[in-house]
């Protein structure tokens, strides 16, 4: 099955967004991940850290 990643900037996968996904479940989990690039770089602003800086591979 193939899976999906929140890479951060710094090319990091950020921890706990590994997840596997299906053709039907491809779009929710993007979703998801793109919630999870938010929330992470809220975290990160300090640093610069921008939630369209992330990438789903």
């Amino acid at each position: 099955m193939p899976e999906l990643r929140l890479v951060d900037p710094n090319e990091y996968t950020v921890p706990g967004s590994v997840r596997t996904t299906t053709p039907e479940t491809e779009q929710a989990v993007r979703a998801q991940l793109k919630q999870l690039a938010a929330e992470h770089a809220a975290q990160w602003a300090d640093f610069g850290y921008r939630a369209t800086d992330y990438r789903i591979v």
